[in-house]
């Protein structure tokens, strides 16, 4: 629970980033079922976030595990963490990993920005803003392995960050394709195009859950096993990929329900919602930039919204569940407080 409140919190943070756009229409719930305030305080403003984590004005960071007492000097944001080890990176291309005592433990500078990193042992997988692959040995800054890919100009600023796996390494490239790499040959051994879009065609999103891969661009999401590979058009705003579903996130206001290959098995949409950051426990929640938070259930049935009094059976007919899981959902969301029995039978 205190990773997803971690996660919560930097989800309603990216909310008071966001600033205001051209006119447009809102999403505006007719009902609400209750009130949530964020009374956390920083020591600092934020000036950087990514996925992994934000960079506040005094150089310390957040990490998905909260607040951390680590700080980066002026100029450098925060990329990712290993065992203890933080990533920062400055607008110049000089790259430090530091440690929980503020130990720098390795620093070089490349020969641009570094858009996003991972680290494992000693080996650290970066991704250039030039789209240039890096596989760099901290322990001497030897570079085992350097990958040119096309050139781009404009870019998604939800840049994904490499992944290893096993012995593979996955690169997210900023031309959209996934370059898979084995570590002990250092060499390619294969290329997925997820989108070849010209203009902010980035890897937005890298997963890897089991044996299966889950990327998407901004356009595209794409699920791979050794089987198969599943392929989903969509406006994506976000990815939340769980054992045996996948949720896709759409800018306009849809939620798109999954199985593992991208097979649709249900769709719902909130009219004009627009979602600034989306975490996940026994519910899937939605950070809506109007200041509403959107809970549903993980079977796309019912959300906080559905608040008109509703039969049990009713609520069979519409969704097809049997007697037995309406039951157990129906008592989950009592427990949690977001719905209630207002009757024998009826809730809201």
């Amino acid at each position: 629970m205190k990773t997803l409140s971690v996660l919560f919190s930097l989800a309603l943070l990216g909310l008071m980033m966001t600033g205001c756009g051209t006119k447009r229409q809102y999403f505006e719930p007719e009902t609400l079922s209750g009130k949530i305030s964020y009374d956390g305080s920083l020591p600092s403003s934020m000036v950087d976030s990514t996925r992994e984590g934000a960079t506040l004005a005094n150089g310390q960071i957040i990490t998905k595990k909260g607040l951390s007492k680590v700080t980066f000097p002026e100029g450098f944001m925060y990329l990712n963490e290993d065992k203890g080890r933080y990533i920062g990176a400055s607008q110049c291309g000089e790259l430090k990993i530091i440690d929980e005592n503020k130990k720098v433990l390795f620093t070089q500078k490349f020969s641009g920005i570094v858009a996003s990193a991972t680290l494992r042992e000693n080996l650290l997988a970066l991704v250039l803003g030039s789209n240039e692959l890096l596989l760099v040995d901290i322990r001497d800054g030897k570079h085992l392995l350097a990958l040119k890919q096309d050139n781009v100009f404009v870019l998604d600023s939800r840049i994904a960050a490499p992944f290893f796996l096993g012995d593979l390494i996955v690169f997210p490239t900023l031309d959209g394709k996934l370059v898979i790499v084995d570590e002990k040959t250092r060499k390619p051994v294969r290329d997925v195009v997820v989108s070849n879009e010209k203009f902010f065609g980035n890897i937005i999103y890298l997963q890897v859950l089991g044996d299966r891969l889950v990327a998407a661009t901004k356009s595209k999401v794409v699920s791979i096993n050794p089987k198969n590979m599943g392929l989903l058009d969509a406006d994506v705003k976000d990815v939340i990929v769980l054992e045996n579903r996948i949720f896709v996130f759409t800018k306009d206001g849809r939620v798109i329900l999954t199985d593992a290959d991208l097979k649709v098995l249900k769709e719902r949409k909130f009219p004009f919602a627009t979602f600034a950051g989306t975490i996940y426990g026994n519910f899937v929640y939605m950070i809506e930039r109007g200041g509403y938070i959107i809970a549903t259930d993980l079977d796309l049935v019912y959300s906080c919204l559905d608040l008109r009094p509703k039969s049990r059976d009713s609520i069979m007919q519409e969704t097809g569940l049997s007697a037995e899981k309406t039951g157990s959902i129906l008592v989950e969301l009592s427990i949690l407080g977001l719905i209630r029995e207002i009757s024998r039978h009826y809730y809201v």
